[in-house]
């Protein structure tokens, strides 16, 4: 009979076959946890271009990175071949001669530790194009030409730009289609640094405006170069010794005054005599130590006048910057008509013509700011256009007793301001300032801001000068010229240059906040009715901002043109600036949502040239004279004059100048009934900031 043992053997052997399935499973388990061998992982690539994009013919670096694997090497290929461009081994690749269809073409990467695995990248061939010559220089007016090259497209056709416009412009020069780039009338100058600045001349492929080449053009001005014997003047000059071990300096000889037969070349004491270190009888050169072929040797230079006189800028309250030095007759060193250059009355071909301003001296009483058109010809910016700014300005310059002296400060009284920084630049100083309608002398320029240039009154300076000269018995300095002379025909011949020559800026530094705005809606919602009640002429009432005051938003007046005021218009309601637009008729009148209230503002154009009476300039001088010297000690002001009104071209104004970014007291709307004007700006200087020594521009 069988035994129970025997009758359970076939299930031992089931469970050792079960046990065994089962090890054998745990076993793979503990494996693909990590405690035992197993396959490697897979081993994949990384592609990354150098760039999105290459022109055709150019070349751009590919990069691969092989991931689980210390083999980095792979071998790269082009997909569709040659005709999308070449790869070497290191991953250098090189587009083709000619955009390929599509322009997008993709490059592989394959690893040598893999070769069933690849990675990718693509780039998009553009055209090319390059631009000859690289560089340029451009005397202004002058002209040059320019070819574009275009690679990789059928399409030669270029837009060319200056300074990314279409075609330029007649600040910057303008260009051709053809790529004839015409420089300006003056040297362009970077209003912030004080310093003229080169432009660039782009040429961009009408087959893909997206890629562009360029060139840079320097532009100089006929005031910066050697002349031969007898010189113009409005020229580059300075002192001999306007030089030390690290820098020497140089500015403008502006004019030619005369005592009987004796002739002086006029320009300022920073020029002529190196803020009070110069010496009586010091040689006056031209060009200037910064203009000479070796700069800051005076090689090549020709002694044309010896330092007669200057105003002490060290002594209390001196009334300019001012130097004369007499000049050398024998050779015949300066044109003894006192022409200057390209500010005649003719301008052949856009050329003007070098001229002597008129004898006659303009009075300040008669200028009229942001209405007087004015000009000056200078050794940097060349011949350049503007209008009067502000009259009767106190300001302060900071000077050094000569190069790398001892730094003071002087605050002038009753100058001249000029609209626009870059209507002079460094090396500017000395210039001649006058009316574009006549020629006639104005002021003597010498400093300026990042929005103005500033000049001593030139019958001020004459006046100090003859005071020097026979103190007992002024000599009477005249300006060599005619007694009339006609307009300044560069600031209006179709080569001028495009810094507007008689509408003020008007662009603001600052926009009104939304708190701002909400206040002037207030002030116009609650008196709208009894303004209109009370001034019959006003035909509406909104609110924008005002020019006067950039930060502040304005009520603004719409006033019928031509008609008569009953009353006064106020200059703030319920304290904000009024804002007056006369107007021929509108679309809507009574009080107007501020939608439609810039629409009527921007119909309306620009304002009117400004025309205060003499009257009303007279007692803003008035004002002016009672307010600045306190102003002048206030923080963050900088200079105090008389000029107009923006918000109302017909009224006369306090204008306040304030230092950019620097905190300052409130400044109220109006100071004895005189409306009052902010103008933020950089502080005041000579015009010998800036610039990387061994020169300095004065």
């Amino acid at each position: 009979m069988t035994s129970k043992i025997d009758s359970f053997q076939p299930k031992r052997m089931r469970y050792r076959i079960l046990f065994g399935f089962l090890m054998a499973a745990l076993l793979a388990g503990i494996d693909a946890c990590g405690g035992g061998s197993s396959s490697a992982p897979p081993v994949s690539v990384t592609v990354t271009a150098g760039a999105s994009s290459v022109p055709v013919n150019g070349q751009v670096v590919f990069s691969a990175t092989v991931v689980n694997s210390s083999n980095q090497s792979v071998t790269w290929a082009v997909k569709g071949g040659s005709a999308n461009g070449t790869i070497d081994a290191s991953g250098l690749y090189s587009a083709p001669a000619q955009v390929p269809s599509p322009a997008q073409v993709t490059v592989t990467a394959t690893p040598q530790a893999d070769a069933s695995v690849s990675g990718q990248a693509s780039i998009t061939i553009t055209i090319a194009v390059t631009v000859s010559p690289a560089s340029a220089i451009v005397q202004t007016l002058n002209t040059t030409s320019f070819t574009a090259t275009v690679q990789g497209s059928t399409n030669q056709s270029v837009n060319w730009e200056v300074n990314g416009i279409q075609g330029g412009s007649i600040s910057l020069g303008t260009i051709s289609v053809g790529g004839v780039y015409q420089a300006p009338e003056s040297v362009p100058a970077n209003a912030s640094s004080g310093q003229t600045m080169t432009v660039t001349v782009e040429a961009v492929p009408q087959a893909n405006a997206s890629v562009s080449a360029s060139a840079t053009v320097t532009i100089t001005s006929p005031n910066q170069l050697a002349q031969n014997l007898p010189i113009e003047l409005g020229t580059s000059g300075g002192n001999i010794n306007d030089v030390d071990t690290t820098e020497c300096a140089g500015g403008t000889l502006g004019s030619l005054v005369a005592v009987g037969s004796t002739q002086y070349i006029l320009s300022n004491n920073h020029v002529l005599a190196d803020e009070d270190a110069g010496t009586i009888g010091d040689a006056i050169i031209q060009p200037s130590l910064i203009d000479t072929i070796n700069p800051c040797f005076s090689a090549g230079a020709n002694t044309v006048a010896h330092l007669s006189e200057f105003i002490n800028l060290e002594e209390a309250n001196p009334p300019a910057d001012a130097a004369i030095a007499e000049v050398v007759t024998s050779p015949a060193s300066v044109d003894s008509t006192g022409g200057i250059i390209e500010l005649g009355d003719s301008a052949p071909d856009d050329v003007p013509t070098n001229e002597a301003p008129a004898s006659t001296i303009l009075p300040v009483t008669s200028l009229v700011p942001n209405s007087t058109a004015v000009a000056k010809s200078g050794r940097s910016t060349g011949l350049t256009c503007s209008t009067i700014e502000a009259t009767d300005v106190s300001v302060q310059i900071q000077y050094t007793h000569g190069l790398g002296g001892a730094s003071f400060n002087v605050t002038y009284t009753d100058q001249i301001a000029v609209n626009g920084g870059t209507f002079s630049a460094a090396g500017d100083s000395g210039s001649l300032i006058v009316s574009q309608a006549g020629a006639q002398p104005i002021a003597l320029l010498y400093g300026g801001s990042d929005t103005e240039t500033v000049g001593a009154p030139v019958q001020t300076a004459l006046t100090a000068l003859d005071n020097l000269l026979n103190p007992s018995a002024p000599p009477n300095l005249t300006f060599v010229g005619s007694a009339t002379r006609n307009a300044v025909a560069g600031c209006t011949s179709s080569g001028t240059d495009a810094f507007n020559a008689t509408a003020p800026a008007q662009t603001p530094t600052a926009a009104p906040s939304a708190a701002e705005f909400s206040k002037a809606t207030a002030a116009a919602n609650q008196n709208a009715s009894q303004l209109m009640s009370e001034h019959p002429a006003l035909l509406a009432v909104g609110v924008a901002p005002s020019l006067d005051r950039p930060t502040r938003a304005a009520v603004v007046l719409f006033l019928r043109k031509g008609q008569p005021l009953v009353r006064p218009i106020p200059h703030n309601v319920a304290g904000v600036p009024t804002r007056v637009i006369a107007v021929d008729s509108i679309a809507k009148s009574g009080l107007l949502d501020q939608q439609t209230t810039e629409s009527f503002v921007k119909s309306a154009g620009p304002p009117p040239a400004a025309n205060p009476t003499a009257q009303q300039l007279a007692a803003a001088k008035t004002v002016n004279d009672k307010y600045a010297p306190s102003l002048m000690k206030q923080p963050g002001i900088l200079g105090v004059g008389v000029t107009s009104s923006l918000d109302n071209p017909s009224e006369a104004a306090i204008m306040i100048f304030v230092e950019e970014g620097k905190p300052h007291n409130p400044i109220p709307l109006e100071l004895d009934g005189i409306r009052v004007r902010v103008k933020s700006t950089s502080k005041f200087r000579t015009f010998g900031w800036g610039h990387p020594k061994p020169h300095s521009y004065r």
